[in-house]
């Protein structure tokens, strides 16, 4: 399992403002949600990650807003990030940046994940939560993405545009705001939580590179990792989970993203007492219980992109994991 979760407060901190404008006391929600309002004082302090989703779906409930997650989050961008921010400006290019911020978001946020990936000449910044069904995940991610959207642009320079946004979750009441905001194409209940956008800006220098600026933030974030005691199992399962989720379920493709050979990962996690394909296994359920529970695909579409030949095979394997049918697993679990 995971370590304990917890998130940054960051670009939270535009929300108690927020509820304040539509008449909403905002340390009687935090308080109902199980935090102090004092703790968003400061972008640095860190609260449970369940929490502040509580918290967001509390603000939606009593706001009236279905986008306040997003509303919260337009502003933000790689300041809301502090040295990791910093760290990722720094870089050579917009890939250097973007794969600094995967390998050390969790710095920051230990209840998600980014995940970058390339298909021909479209590339992907996604979001994604690692434990499904956690509410006010929908606000969360709305604003997630549009803290992405903003480091993008802030890291491509003026002329950067996206191809398409896509959420997975139901469509909001109200999607004005994602329509301005974002100025391209919106997909909701679509099979994840990414923005698409022509994959040339990935070489883009970025014009704050600073190669010495970046050794020594480099070297900084590295320490807080340490500090943060994740056990090489959750590490494991972290890579793993978000290959998956990128659509790469290989050993080969996760031995790499560690440096090593088959045989040598293959060695080490039956030093742990596991193995490549029960990592494999758990990723693949965590990622079809996401599908089932915030996307409106068939199936036979989760099946196919959680790389099974056939949706028989693909149901056999859900069924060994949760004692039930992916369908029936979907009626009593479908976010609301």
């Amino acid at each position: 399992m995971f370590s304990e979760k917890a998130i940054r407060v960051g670009g939270a901190v535009a929300l108690l403002p927020l509820l304040v404008e539509h008449g909403v006391d905002p340390d009687a929600l935090a308080t109902e949600a199980g935090l102090s309002a004092a703790v968003f004082a400061n972008p640095d302090n860190v609260v449970p990650f369940a929490a502040l989703c509580r918290l967001l779906k509390l603000a939606e409930d009593r706001t009236g807003l279905p986008d306040i997650g997003l509303r919260a989050c337009v502003n933000t961008g790689l300041a809301s990030l502090g040295k990791l921010g910093y760290l990722a400006g720094s870089c050579a290019t917009v890939e250097r940046g973007l794969v600094a911020l995967e390998a050390c978001l969790q710095v920051h946020d230990r209840g998600a994940m980014p995940v970058i990936t390339s298909e021909g000449d479209t590339a992907y910044v996604g979001y994604e939560i690692l434990v499904p069904g956690i509410p006010g995940a929908n606000q969360m991610t709305f604003g997630a993405v549009a803290i992405a959207t903003n480091i993008l642009r802030s890291l491509c320079g003026p002329d950067f545009r996206l191809r398409q946004v896509a959420f997975a979750f139901p469509r909001p009441q109200s999607t004005s705001l994602f329509r301005s905001f974002f100025d391209a194409p919106i997909r909701f209940d679509a099979a994840r939580s990414a923005l698409a956008f022509d994959a040339h800006w990935l070489a883009r220098p970025i014009q704050t590179a600073d190669p010495y600026l970046h050794a020594m933030l480099a070297d900084d974030v590295r320490r807080d990792l340490e500090r943060l005691g994740e056990s090489a199992d959750d590490t494991v399962r972290r890579v793993v989970s978000s290959l998956v989720a990128g659509g790469k379920f290989s050993a080969n493709e996760t031995a790499a993203a560690f440096g090593v050979n088959r045989r040598t990962l293959a060695r080490r996690l039956r030093e742990r007492g596991t193995t490549f394909q029960a990592l494999l296994d758990d990723a693949r359920y965590r990622e079809a219980q996401r599908l089932l529970q915030s996307s409106a695909l068939p199936v036979t579409e989760i099946a196919f992109r959680l790389g099974y030949a056939d949706t028989a095979t693909f149901t056999r394997a859900f069924k060994r994991w949760s004692g039930t049918s992916p369908r029936r697993w979907h009626a009593r679990n479908r976010a609301l």
